[in-house]
């Protein structure tokens, strides 16, 4: 069994929210196109918070995308495990109908 703490707050986007893998880096484990759903959010992260961020990312020479929440997903090719992820890194999928 896998125990993993994920974020309790309210999301932009609701736990259940089926997303969709954007932004992808060569590196990530999943990259654009890969589906999942949403199972916890920390966030909002405050202006300041947001600030020190990218100051702190700074001085280790990392540059920073602005993160407003983080996510916790599941993927579908991974059942049972949540990932975190920045909020610029991921899309709701539209239901069609």
């Amino acid at each position: 069994m896998i125990w993993a703490m994920v974020g309790r707050d309210e999301g932009e986007w609701a736990n259940g929210t089926r997303v969709r893998k954007i932004g992808s880096k060569p590196d990530d484990t999943h990259q654009d196109g890969a589906e999942g759903v949403i199972v916890g959010a920390l966030g909002p992260l405050s202006a300041a918070t947001r600030a020190q961020i990218h100051l702190d990312l700074a001085k280790e020479g990392i540059s920073s995308e602005d993160v407003v929440f983080f996510y916790w997903v599941v993927w579908d090719d991974m059942p049972g495990v949540p990932i975190m992820l920045i909020d610029s890194r991921i899309e709701p999928i539209k239901e069609e109908g």
